[in-house]
Formats: C-alpha cells, sequence, structure tokens
C-alpha cells in the first residue's frame, strides 16, 4: 500500500501570500483533488488534509489520509505528470484535467509554482506549472491532437536518461527523419543499451502516440516496448532479386 501526496510550493523568494489568492489557491486544488479521487475510485474522495507547512514562500503537501494500492498511486502521478506537460490523461475525466488547470490558471502571469507527487518509496517526482500550461491545454484541447496505441520506427538520436519527470530518449524517425521525443520506464532501459551498442541499429518503438493531426506529425511517444530491427545485409538483397528472376 502507498500514499498519494500532492505537494506546492507558491510565491517563491517572497513572504507570504494574499490570503484572497490562498483562498483560491485552496479552493481550486481541493476540487481537483476531490474530483481526481473519484475518477481513481478512492473510499473517500474527500478525505484529504494539508500537512508539512514550510514558511517564506507558501509550501505544502495534500495527503489522502488512508492508504491506496499502488495500481491507483501509480495512476495518480502520471496523470499529474501529464497534466502538468498540459495533456489531457485519458486516466481522468475532461472536468478533472480541466480543474487542474482551473488551478494553473490562478498563478500570476510570470509566476512558476513547484509541485511534486510521491512514489511508492517516498521518492519525490517533481514538476513546474504556470499559466501557460493552462493556456497550452486550452489550445491543445480545441486543437486536433490525439493519443493511440502505435509504433514507429528509427534510430536513436540522443538520450536523456537524467531527465525528470521521465527520461527520454530522441529518435529520428526513419519515413520523416524527425526527431521524436520518446519517454520511457526503466524497464525498457536495457533494450536501449543494447541498440546504442550497434552503429546506426534500427529500433521498433511501440507505445502511446501523441499527434497533432493538423500537420501529421507526431508530438511524443510513451514507450511501452522496444524491438531491435534484424540487419539487413547484401545477402538479403540477393535472395530478393533471386526470387524476383525465379517468378
Amino acid at each position: 500500500m502507498a500514499n498519494l501526496r500532492l505537494k506546492i510550493e507558491l510565491n517563491k523568494g517572497k513572504r507570504g501570500i494574499s490570503l484572497d489568492k490562498l483562498e483560491k489557491v485552496v479552493q481550486e486544488m481541493r476540487r481537483f483533488l476531490v474530483s481526481m479521487s473519484d475518477d481513481i475510485e478512492l473510499a473517500e474522495p474527500t478525505s484529504w488534509v494539508a500537512v508539512d507547512f514550510m514558511n517564506g514562500s507558501l509550501e505544502f503537501a495534500s495527503e489522502y489520509t488512508n492508504p491506496v494500492a499502488s495500481p491507483k498511486l501509480t495512476r495518480f502521478n502520471d496523470a499529474i505528470i501529464a497534466l502538468a506537460r498540459s495533456e489531457f490523461p485519458q486516466s481522468v475525466q475532461r472536468s478533472t484535467a480541466n480543474q487542474f488547470f482551473q488551478l494553473a490558471s490562478t498563478l500570476e502571469q510570470d509566476e512558476t509554482a513547484d509541485i511534486s507527487v510521491f512514489g511508492e518509496s517516498n521518492d519525490q517526482i517533481p514538476i513546474q506549472i504556470s499559466q501557460r500550461t493552462a493556456i497550452l491545454a486550452r489550445m491543445i484541447k480545441v486543437l486536433p491532437f490525439r493519443e493511440a496505441i502505435g509504433s514507429i520506427q528509427g534510430r536513436i538520436h540522443s538520450l536523456y536518461k537524467e531527465s525528470k519527470p521521465h527520461p527520454y530518449f530522441t529518435l529520428r524517425e526513419l519515413s520523416t527523419a524527425n526527431l521524436i521525443k520518446c519517454e520511457y520506464e526503466n524497464d525498457v532501459y536495457p533494450d536501449i543499451i543494447r541498440a546504442l551498442g550497434v552503429i546506426d541499429q534500427v529500433i521498433h518503438v511501440r507505445g502511446a502516440v501523441m499527434s497533432d493531426t493538423r500537420g501529421h506529425s507526431i508530438h511524443h511517444v510513451k514507450v511501452s516496448q522496444i524491438m531491435l530491427a534484424d540487419p539487413y545485409g547484401f545477402e538479403d538483397v540477393e535472395k530478393f532479386l533471386g526470387a524476383n528472376r525465379s517468378q
């Protein structure tokens, strides 16, 4: 079992926060957390408490009072990480996503807020949001961005294994030569290392593909599986030509 926690820090570098702003932030956060709790089917969706207050700028954590199963923790964390990227995750209702973006809208124009979710071992995953988080999300909601399970083929261009909140690599797609961001989990890391060990290794990447249907382009991929393509040599060409001659 695990604990659900969402930490936030506002007015960084300043002393205190206006009561009007505090009221708006707490109200919007509470609405979001209750809606999210319904989406992941928590028994008591309103059972959230504020803990770990820090003085100076406003910093505190919202914590669900009961332990939850690991899949619900993963769903909660993944949804918030996606929302912070201005995406509408399929695992939550559109109204829940909009409530998160309403929370981001309470920030001042040039302000960023640090938020964090926590893994099973209480490891902190930091993220930043701003007004732009909400603005971009509302643009994406209107524009034809689509998420679907699919695959792409290409060669690894660069690897960013220390990137937060998710490590990723960029793939040079074979058909378009475009660079595509591919976020991955630790279980596929060995396959990445195997691919990097061979010059010009072609790989097949499968997962959730976020695409922009306006330009028929891929925005990014959440990788679930990597397969290394078999090398294609001169013998294969000879076999192919020989097969054609025999027909």
